[in-house]
């Protein structure tokens, strides 16, 4: 059994409702000064944060809105300065992650974490989900999805899913923090389904 890796004093940045599946990318508009600062710092380290989706709910502490139990590990792969201090990154996650509050000396929030992997899944099902699901994310995407290799994880393909299928801070939050890969794949694959049934029932009724 693999030791989960830990990491320790990493940045942290809360944000109500975002949830940042791993494998995907996202751009951000950076505009706080604690931020502002917590990029040029990570400009001169390895580019690396944690993204904590708090609720919109949640409830606040000294230091801002209390942190969940998970995160998303991302990384700076591409920055763009503006004349005003602003900063537009885009980031690229990496994997889930636990995380804890650990003391800051800086304007941000810091944590620490550990890295998380889905349990392996070898229920008989698998093939099968898998197929639904490079299916679902061809209909979805323009990406090559015929390249995936045979033994992508099911919980990966359905992260990618899930995020190309911009659903609502609930059910997003359900299966962001869903655990069982087969439990998520057949959440992603099922609200896949009831979109493209509603898209079609609209189409019916316009015709």
């Amino acid at each position: 059994m693999n030791t989960p890796q830990a990491l320790h004093g990493v940045p942290v940045f809360p944000l109500p409702d975002f949830y940042l599946f791993p494998g995907t990318v996202a751009p951000l508009h950076i505009f706080e000064t604690r931020y502002r600062q917590m990029v040029k710092d990570l400009m001169d380290s390895n580019g690396r944060l944690v993204m904590a989706p708090c609720r919109s709910d949640a409830p606040r502490g000294e230091t801002g809105p209390l942190l969940p139990e998970l995160g998303t590990l991302a990384e700076i792969v591409q920055t763009e300065e503006l004349e005003d201090g602003r900063w537009l990154i885009l980031l690229l996650a990496l994997s889930r992650v636990s995380l804890i509050e650990a003391p800051s000396d800086r304007l941000y929030r810091k944590v620490d974490a550990e890295l998380l992997t889905d349990p392996v899944a070898t229920d008989d099902s698998v093939p099968l989900l898998r197929g639904k699901l490079v299916a679902a994310l061809q209909s979805r995407s323009d990406g090559n999805w015929d390249e995936m290799p045979d033994d992508a994880p099911v919980g990966q393909l359905a992260d990618l899913l899930l995020h190309v299928l911009g659903l609502d801070p609930e059910p997003c939050g359900r299966c962001y923090n869903e655990r069982d890969p087969l439990v998520r794949a057949a959440l992603a694959l099922s609200w896949h389904e009831a979109a493209d049934a509603m898209t079609d029932g609209e189409g019916t009724a316009e015709g």
